[in-house]
């Protein structure tokens, strides 16, 4: 009869079986596949690392899509503005789906029995009460209250990947020119009276100067907006009287903003260019709007453009600051014809 039993040096079944496994475990850690958070434990695989800033991303979702579905006070911005939430909250799902974040680990909303939508706890649904009436008062909310709750969703964003960043302080943007756009903001502007809270207007430039290690990212910034504001001061001129004084509020928006960039590039601040010149010819009205409205366009295009460097070279200070000049340059690109968007400056 012959021997069949394994010799030392033989591998046995089991220990092949348990080689073959061990090879298919190692191969999907280095290929840097995760489990879902709720998955079973397996051994030698690896549980899902969170995503930088994800705590800040999830609040930040959450924000837009409460804000998407949020009930507005009577404002012009009122039928805009949850079209553009509702954008951001896509794509901020995505972004994070893709980064594998699992879904159970996003935030959710649904109307709440007040008609207001709340963001849940990532992995939680919330539903509406069970003693919600279809005749329930619904509060409806000012369009500051409704921003400045996506203002405060913002710590932490700066830690974000790269890749993220640009479209953040875009989307922050967005909530800075809203409430600039808003006629309750300028109603407390035109009194001089505070705000009946800290958060119900953010403001659209830093209330000191900002520190930049690396002002000269900034020079281009400068040069653009003293350019817009050349162009609009022309187009003004040559508009109506009526015209004429209610873009004066733009032109002082845009020499405070340059202001605010030339202080914070300091040195690297190029002197102004006294020999400015005009694109053509401007002689009627209709002409002086048409150069206003591509002296904002051409400033918001600059604005989003310089959005990659800024925060690659300083997210926390770019976090700080730049959306609230991006919100302005925004706002008053929207009152010269340019539609408001969920990231406005971004193609």
């Amino acid at each position: 009869m012959r021997d069949v039993t394994p010799s030392a040096t033989t591998p046995t079944r089991r220990l092949v079986t348990a080689g073959a496994l061990g090879t298919v475990l190692l191969a999907l850690t280095g290929c840097g596949i995760r489990l879902e958070d709720d998955a079973p434990r397996v051994p030698l695989v690896p549980t899902r690392e969170p995503i930088e800033a994800e705590d800040a991303l999830l609040r930040l979702l959450a924000a837009v899509q409460s804000a998407a579905v949020a009930p507005f006070a009577a404002d012009p911005l009122a039928a805009l503005l949850p079209t553009l939430h509702a954008r951001q909250a896509t794509v901020l799902h995505d972004a994070l789906r893709q980064r594998g974040v699992p879904e159970s680990a996003l935030p959710s909303a649904s109307p709440s029995a007040s008609g207001t939508r709340t963001g849940a706890a990532p992995g939680a649904t919330a539903s509406p009460s069970s003693s919600a009436s279809p005749r329930a008062t619904v509060a409806r909310r000012t369009v500051s209250d409704v921003e400045s709750s996506v203002l405060a969703a913002a710590p932490g964003l700066e830690g974000a990947e790269a890749d993220l960043r640009p479209a953040l302080v875009a989307l922050l943007g967005q909530v800075h020119a809203a409430s600039l756009l808003s006629p309750a903001a300028a109603e407390v502007d035109s009194a001089g009276a505070a705000s009946p809270t800290p958060t119900a207007t953010p403001s659209p430039t830093p209330s000191t100067p900002s520190v930049w290690s690396t002002p000269a990212l900034l020079a281009p910034l400068v040069t653009a907006t003293r350019r817009a504001t050349f162009l609009l001061e022309v187009a003004a001129a040559r508009s109506p009287k009526v015209v004429r004084a209610a873009w004066l509020s733009d032109i002082d928006d845009l020499g405070a903003l340059t202001a605010d960039l030339v202080t914070a590039a300091g040195d690297a601040a190029p002197p102004p260019d006294l020999g400015q010149t005009l694109p053509r010819p401007v002689t009627t009205p209709a002409e002086a709007r048409t150069l206003a409205a591509e002296a904002m366009t051409t400033l918001l295009a600059s604005t989003g453009g310089a959005l990659r460097g800024l925060t690659d070279a300083e997210p926390d200070t770019a976090f700080a600051v730049v959306p609230g000049w991006l919100g302005t340059v925004a706002a008053a690109a929207h009152r010269h014809g340019t539609r408001l968007t969920a990231f406005p400056g971004l193609a």
